[in-house]
């Protein structure tokens, strides 16, 4: 991903979706970077070099749907005392 340019600016993007009407932000950009994440990781088991990985990764993104998404691990965060 550090290989493709605008990457950064679309994750941006991508928070910013997972922000509208949540009550959580911490949470919904949590959430987002996961979604970030595993697309980009479903791109770079397929994708050839960084042209390839652009176009995977935006695939990769359109696909992921909840049951995807379920298996993912979970994060929990607590308080700190």
């Amino acid at each position: 991903m550090p290989r493709v340019t605008t990457l950064g600016c679309a994750l941006t993007g991508v928070v910013a979706a997972f922000l509208v009407g949540t009550e959580d932000p911490f949470a919904a950009t949590v959430a987002a970077l996961a979604c970030y994440g595993e697309a980009g990781r479903r791109a770079g088991e397929v994708a050839n070099g960084p042209g390839s990985f652009a176009v995977a990764f935006l695939d990769a993104l359109y696909a992921l749907d909840h049951d995807q998404l379920a298996t993912l691990p979970t994060l929990e965060v607590t308080d700190a005392p």
